[in-house]
């Protein structure tokens, strides 16, 4: 029987992808930013009465740059003098587009349950600013929230990072690089939705019914490590699938589509952690296209996505 979508997800998602329209040509990046700015960027959004949105920055780097966080937490959140755990979180958009500020609302509903807050990095875009320098400035975001600490009131010791997409791969390489790095103490954990781990991949095993596309993939990449993309130059921090040995990385939460084109380097990095005897959790929800639940918000796979990436976060305050 050949893959369908999810019918109830479909139902709902049908009038959006219709509206999604033809596929882009290869490393038309500016078309890319429209597209991806129409599916993230929200006027009408307003945060809940006890959500407060504070904004960070690093020290200046060498050449000058400050990275920017825009931490989300329940107002009132913590007693004084307590120190919770949070979340490094790191954004999609393809490696070359998309502003932290735009994803915020989609962190509000994790906050709000967990009690935890969120760190988000705008990190700078490729092919403006490739490889390492996304990479880089989320690590400096990282040093941020172990020097601050006591300031922030968070726990450096159940710090996890968590990233979608493209952010999703940035995340794992940072954690490759916090390793390699021998950041203390170690990040807890680390929660990839849907990430685009390998430059390697230019194969659509969906039959057709994924939405982000081979030509979107390989434009990314080339964004993110110019002519390198597809050889042994390129690092593991950069193609976190490239990676050959995980000891050392933190336990593992991973999700993603059936009908993902990220399906098959997804499936195969949670089985190296698996293999390495590393806690690690993974789900493959039938039906379903990459970034699935900005689709059809209301469907019961959406919704059951949810719990499961909100337990991986709420494991951190155990």
């Amino acid at each position: 029987m050949p893959l369908q979508y999810d019918p109830e997800w479909h139902a709902l998602a049908g009038p959006k992808l219709k509206a999604q329209g033809e596929v882009l040509p290869l490393h038309d990046v500016e078309t890319r930013r429209l597209r991806y700015e129409q599916l993230f960027v929200s006027s009408t959004y307003t945060f809940p009465d006890n959500i407060e949105v504070n904004v960070h920055d690093t020290p200046p780097a060498e050449d000058g740059h400050q990275v920017q966080m825009y931490q989300v937490s329940k107002k009132d959140g913590r007693k004084a003098g307590e120190q919770t755990p949070a979340v490094l979180h790191i954004h999609g958009g393809g490696f070359i587009s998309v502003h932290a500020k735009d994803v915020l609302p989609s962190l509000v509903s994790y906050v709000v349950e967990s009690g935890i807050p969120f760190f988000s990095v705008d990190y700078r875009w490729a092919p403006e600013h490739p490889f390492p320098a996304p990479v880089e400035d989320c690590f400096k975001a990282l040093q941020y929230l172990h020097s601050q600490a006591d300031t922030l009131g968070i726990d450096p010791s159940r710090i996890a990072v968590m990233g979608e997409s493209a952010g999703g791969g940035i995340a794992a390489g940072l954690a490759i690089l916090a390793r390699d790095r021998h950041i203390s103490p170690p990040l807890a954990k680390q929660i990839l939705l849907y990430p685009m781990l390998d430059d390697r991949t230019v194969t659509d095993a969906s039959g057709g019914l994924a939405v982000f596309s081979v030509n979107d993939v390989i434009t990314g990449w080339t964004a993110y490590v110019g002519d390198d993309r597809g050889t042994d130059k390129v690092s593991p921090a950069a193609s976190p699938a490239r990676v050959t040995d995980v000891t050392g990385l933190p336990p593992l939460y991973l999700d993603v589509g059936q009908l993902d084109l990220f399906l098959g380097e997804d499936v195969d990095y949670a089985y190296k952690f698996l293999n390495a005897g590393i806690q690690t959790e993974l789900h493959v929800y039938p039906g379903v296209i990459h970034a699935f639940q900005r689709w059809a918000h209301s469907s019961h796979v959406v919704k059951q996505a949810f719990v499961n990436r909100l337990r991986a976060i709420v494991t951190l305050a155990q």
